[in-house]
C-alpha cells in the first residue's frame, strides 16, 4: 500500500541562526554587520593552553556586553586544553566571566577539539570532570562543541547528556551527522569558512533557547545556601548601598570571592579575582567611602599581595 502524503512528511525543524567568534572576528565593529540577521552569539572568553599558559580573548568584553545590549541569546565558551588541570582551567574561564557578568539566560559551552597527545579516555575523563565543574559553578547545564571524527575516536565518551553542538560543515544547515554518544544534536556550525563561522540553534526562539541553557536553578536568596565550595574561613565587606563582598579559599586554595549588588537585591557568581595563585590562609578585605575596598592575601611564598576595587568589587585589579 502506497503511504499517505501525511505519513511521509516530516515535521520542519525550527532553528534560529547565530555565530561564534573570537579574537579571529575582532570586537563587535568588525563582525557584527558581517554577521547579519542574527538572533544569538557565542563567545570564546578563555583557554589554558599547555604548560599552564593563561590566554583571554581581548575583545571578549566588548562583545559580551555588545550582545546583551542588543538583547540577543549568548553563550560563553571556553577552549579546552585536556593536558591541563581541569579545574584550572574552569577557574580561568570562571574568573574571566565572573568579571563581564552572568545572567541567568546565559549559555555555557566547552570547545572539545584537541587532544594535547592524550589518549581518548583521558581526553574524555577530563571533558566529563570540566562539563561537571561548570554544571556544578553555574547552575546550568553546559553545550558541549566538538566535530564528527574526534567524537568518533572515543574523545567524548560518557558525555551525551549535554546537549550537542556539532560542527559538520557538509551537511546543509540543520540537518547535521551526529556522533554517538548522541542521539540529537542541539546546535550546528554549518558554515567554518572565513571570515565568521554560521550555527543554528534547534530552538523555536531565544526564548526557548534561554530557557534551555541558562540557569536552572533559582540564584540563591538573600539569607539561604551561597555555595562557593569554600574550604578556609571567611571575610566580608560591605558599602552604604547593601553591596557587599564575601570571599574565602577554595579547594584548590586560590581566593574565591561573591559579590551581593544591593540596589538590585541579586548575588553575583563566585569567582577567582587573585587568579590561579595559590593562597595560604583567608584572605582579608577592607572597605571605605561610597565605593572602594582592597583585599588582601597571601601567597606559598609568603609574599602579600593586594588588589583594589573602584566599583564596590565589581573588579578587582
Amino acid at each position: 500500500m502506497a503511504p499517505t502524503r501525511s505519513s511521509t512528511r516530516s515535521a520542519a525543524v525550527k532553528t534560529i541562526p547565530g555565530v561564534d567568534v573570537s579574537s579571529f572576528q575582532g570586537p563587535p565593529s568588525a563582525w557584527h554587520s558581517v554577521a547579519g540577521n542574527v538572533k544569538w552569539v557565542a563567545v570564546k572568553l578563555t583557554e589554558l593552553q599547555p604548560n599552564n599558559v593563561p590566554y583571554v580573548n581581548p575583545d571578549a568584553a566588548e562583545d559580551w556586553a555588545y550582545i546583551g545590549s542588543h538583547k540577543l541569546g549568548r553563550v560563553a565558551y571556553m577552549f579546552g586544553h585536556p593536558s591541563e588541570g581541569p579545574g584550572d582551567s574552569v577557574g580561568l574561564f570562571a574568573s574571566e566571566l565572573g568579571r563581564l557578568g552572568l545572567r541567568d539566560t546565559d549559555g555555557l559551552m566547552l570547545d572539545l577539539e584537541v587532544t594535547d597527545g592524550l589518549s581518548p579516555a583521558q581526553v574524555s575523563s577530563w571533558a566529563r570532570a570540566v562539563m561537571a565543574d561548570l554544571h556544578a559553578r553555574f547552575n546550568r547545564t553546559p553545550l558541549l562543541y566538538t566535530f564528527i571524527d574526534f567524537a568518533k575516536a572515543g574523545n567524548t565518551k560518557g558525555l551525551g547528556r549535554y546537549p550537542l553542538w556539532i560542527a559538520d560543515p557538509s551537511s546543509p544547515p540543520g540537518h547535521p551527522v551526529v556522533p554517538p554518544p548522541w542521539k540529537d544534536w542541539t546546535i550546528h556550525q554549518y558554515s567554518i569558512s572565513a571570515p565568521i563561522d554560521r550555527d543554528v540553534a534547534k530552538f523555536a526562539s531565544v526564548a526557548a533557547m534561554q530557557k534551555a541553557l541558562g540557569s536552572t536553578v533559582p540564584p540563591p536568596p538573600e539569607h539561604g545556601d551561597l555555595g562557593g565550595r569554600i574550604t578556609s574561613g571567611l571575610t566580608a565587606i560591605r558599602w552604604n548601598d547593601g553591596s557587599m563582598v564575601i570571599g574565602g579559599l577554595n579547594r584548590n586554595n586560590q581566593v574565591a570571592i561573591r559579590r551581593f549588588d544591593g540596589p538590585t537585591r541579586k548575588w553575583g557568581i563566585w569567582w577567582t579575582p587573585t587568579g590561579e595563585a595559590k593562597v595560604i590562609g583567608p584572605p582579608g578585605m577592607v572597605a571605605w567611602g561610597e565605593r572602594f575596598g582592597q583585599l588582601f592575601y597571601a601567597t606559598e611564598d609568603g609574599h602579600v599581595h593586594e588588589l583594589g576595587t573602584e566599583d564596590k568589587g565589581k573588579s578587582w585589579k
